[in-house]
């Protein structure tokens, strides 16, 4: 058993490593703040964190257990316990998107903190070899385990059901997973099934089941935030925006910390025209995000175009010349900024300097390749097109559509960018152009897999993704082509861990592709076999 210790005092950090010294673990490391304790979370698997949630500056104990959460930095059985002498809304509330296995307040007694740990290590026991499965990503053993344990009756039945579900998921059984939470339903009203049922619905297209689960859960307990923030979304895609707008506004009334709920709530409200709303979103978000894995300086546009639309123009300058100081750490604050204030120059039709800002994007883009979210993409093409610097929208949209290119609502909207400038027909035929070139790569390396030549495809393919990091069908194809490379040559260690991680960046950028499950399941054959 090996345990991390996390906390700035020292007496506290000594205090709880004696405490657990009885318990014999293995080993016990400590950390005094979050840098080093993700430093030592990448380095090694930890089986138990103990984590202050005060800090000091930088990383709170939350925001350590999201980033190690989203990086998987920690096992699916470790056990991430906060220790806190707050119990404020705002970190209860917070906590929601993140769980962790139990928190502690103190001041606390040696025993109460051994029988915490005790109780949790019991109840994640039962998990110990369906968390190796999914370690492995081998998820129809998991899923075979837990089917074995329910049957056994063993316990923490609470925890296999739930990971049961999740496995479906994964596996891309979406109907299973969908007979699976209804007849956990018919046996009795439990939340959590409710909650997963409709995200299943969520996936599967079906917005308006999706929507009377989300609504149900949420006139049972309107403190739900997951569930706002699910029903936000699905009105989101049915073009309900103000009331989308509505429900995220209640969710950070309660839980206010997420830099991923403010940005979207940014993004909504910009749409809707609440543009004073819109202006406090992003700058929760740039804040809140500025030591979070979640936070993004594209923030800073968004909050740009917040203010000139309210006609702050002097106050967006003043804006981002403050951000620039207060962030002036983060490696992308540079870019960011000189994109907002390209926009803001635009905007005030001050076009010298809106082309010498677009200038310093375009040296940095080339300088420190950067993966551009598509709005930020759309955002510098703008302002490309104002200035009339056609040569660097080009390149922009070239990548856009190399990322993108079965997206016709986002090329759609290059179209009309092009065609507000006036220049239709260039932009119709950068895209068509655009498009060619990647369904030729593709078809090249999809023809060398064909062919027997797995090596040059794989070569090919990893070019290919290299320069297209966010075009799923690049990445799946060339998962497919090491697979069957692999199976091949029986050469199993070559390229496993590349070929999955290829397959989960796909799985990232188009969760309901169902050629990710095919490719799972490929992915697992093999390794059974090799085992």
């Amino acid at each position: 058993m090996s345990v991390l210790i996390i906390e700035d005092f020292d007496k506290m950090r000594l205090l709880v490593r004696d405490i657990l010294s009885p318990l014999m673990p293995e080993k016990i490391v400590m950390a005094r703040n979050g840098k080093e304790a993700i430093e030592l979370l990448e380095k090694q698997r930890f089986d138990i964190v103990f984590c202050d949630y005060k800090l000091g500056g930088g990383k709170d104990g939350q925001q350590i257990l999201e980033e190690a959460r989203h990086r998987n930095l920690i096992g699916y059985n470790a056990i991430f316990i906060i220790i806190t002498a707050e119990n404020t809304s705002t970190m209860v509330m917070g906590a929601i998107d993140y769980l962790p296995d139990d928190y502690i307040s103190k001041p606390f007694t040696p025993s109460e903190l051994q029988n915490r740990l005790e109780k949790a290590l019991r109840k994640k026991s039962s998990l110990k070899e369906i968390a190796n499965a999914i370690k492995d990503k081998n998820y129809s053993k998991a899923t075979a385990l837990c089917e074995q344990k329910l049957q056994e009756k063993t316990g923490g039945q609470t925890e296999i059901l739930k990971t049961k579900g999740d496995l479906l998921y994964k596996l891309g059984r979406i109907d299973d997973a969908e007979d699976f939470y209804k007849s956990l339903l018919d046996e009795r009203n439990i939340p959590w099934v409710r909650q997963a049922l409709g995200q299943i619905y969520f996936q599967k297209g079906n917005y308006f089941q999706a929507q009377l689960q989300f609504e149900s859960l949420i006139k049972d307990s309107p403190a739900n935030v997951i569930a706002l923030d699910w029903l936000a979304a699905t009105l989101e895609k049915q073009g309900e925006l103000d009331r989308c707008q509505t429900l995220l506004e209640q969710a950070i009334e309660k839980s206010p910390k997420s830099p991923v709920r403010q940005r979207k709530l940014g993004e909504i409200a910009l749409q809707n025209g609440a543009y004073e709303v819109a202006e406090k979103a992003y700058e929760y978000a740039i804040m809140e995000g500025k030591h979070s894995c979640f936070g993004n300086m594209s923030d800073l546009s968004g909050l740009t175009k917040s203010m000139i639309n309210q006609g702050k123009t002097e106050e967006a300058f003043k804006s981002i010349e403050s951000l620039q100081k207060d962030f002036k750490n983060n490696p992308d604050t540079r870019l960011h900024a000189a994109i907002a204030s390209s926009i803001l120059c635009r905007e005030t039709n001050e076009l010298d300097k809106c082309s010498e800002y677009l200038k310093t994007v375009n040296s940095l883009i080339k300088s420190q390749p950067e993966n551009m979210s598509p709005q930020i993409a759309l955002d510098v093409t703008q302002s490309c097109l104002a200035v009339d610097n056609l040569e660097m929208a080009g390149d922009i949209v070239k990548q856009l559509v190399s990322n993108h290119f079965e997206n016709e609502h986002l090329l759609n909207q290059v179209r009309d960018l092009y065609e507000k400038a006036g220049k239709l027909e260039e932009g119709n035929k950068l895209i068509q152009s655009s498009k060619q070139e990647i369904v030729k790569i593709n078809n090249e390396g999809v023809k060398l897999a064909k062919d027997g030549k797995l090596e040059q495809s794989i070569d090919f393919f990893i070019q290919a993704a290299k320069g297209m990091p966010n075009n799923a069908t690049i990445n799946f194809n060339a998962a497919y082509s090491m697979i069957q490379q692999m199976k091949k040559t029986g050469e199993i260690g070559k390229y496993l861990p590349l070929s999955k991680q290829l397959l989960e960046q796909g799985h990232k950028i188009d969760p309901q592709n169902q050629k990710y499950f095919q490719l799972v399941k490929l992915a697992e054959d093999l390794n059974s076999q090799a085992a």
